[in-house]
């Protein structure tokens, strides 16, 4: 991009779950994409052919920016989901958050600051994954899906192209939450561990910010288990 960013800020949990699908969306998808894209730039025949207006370079760098957006600690989450890492590995900037009593510990949140081009860069790709699996998009993406699934399935079993799309859509949920008021409340409850802030080791929230936080976090677990309002179509015609 030329323009400068416009970016807005938005409400992040180092959550796991979350954080696998949002990097499970580069491999096997966004960087196929963009290997095919480039390929078509330099001539090679052996290529997919796919919607003229499918910008696989765009989407896989500005998935690339929404990674470097994340805060550090959900980046470290995110590089070493699986992995047993050690104390002295921890992240600058993490905290820990915790309810009104002091005691009961909660997912932190992070704020961080995102230019929403980027989110409607791989929003794109994502609406033409949809139109693929309607079987109405008179390109080879549809095959693409099902080459890639196959590649990335376990060993021994058919790959699942559907299920493949789901979890993008997954991954990509968080970062379109609408900002509703929950999330105004929380960004000033953990305001110091945003970008530029001083981190402290424990925030413990008020009765009216759990109130938010029990709000805002029903809608990602929403967002990241597929039972989002807007995300009932993908979901009724993935399990079709």
């Amino acid at each position: 991009m030329t323009d400068a960013p416009e970016t807005t800020r938005v409400l992040l949990p180092d959550d796991e779950d979350w954080l696998s699908l949002f990097m499970g969306m580069e491999e096997p998808l966004l960087m196929q994409l963009a290997l095919n894209a480039r390929a078509v730039q330099e001539g090679d025949e052996e290529v997919w052919e796919l919607p003229p207006d499918l910008d696989g370079i765009g989407a896989h760098e500005a998935w690339g920016r929404l990674f470097h957006a994340l805060p550090e600690p959900l980046r470290h989450t995110g590089t070493n989901i699986g992995r047993s890492e050690p104390n002295r590995d921890r992240p600058a900037g993490r905290y820990a958050l915790y309810a009104p009593d002091g005691r009961w510990e909660h997912t932190p949140l992070y704020p961080a600051d995102v230019d929403p081009r980027d989110v409607a860069a791989v929003a794109a790709v994502l609406a033409h994954f949809r139109t693929a699996l309607d079987g109405t998009d008179r390109t080879q993406l549809g095959d693409f899906l099902q080459q890639m699934a196959d590649d990335w399935a376990d060993p021994g079993r058919e790959g699942n192209d559907r299920q493949m799309v789901e979890d993008f859509l997954r991954g990509l949920s968080v970062w379109q939450l609408p900002h509703q008021p929950d999330v105004d409340v929380l960004l000033e409850a953990v305001a110091e561990a945003g970008p530029g802030g001083e981190t402290p080791e424990r925030i413990v929230l008020t009765p009216p910010q759990e109130d938010a936080y029990q709000s805002f976090m029903r809608r990602v677990s929403a967002a990241v288990a597929g039972n989002s309002p807007h995300d009932y179509a993908l979901h009724r015609y993935a399990n079709s």
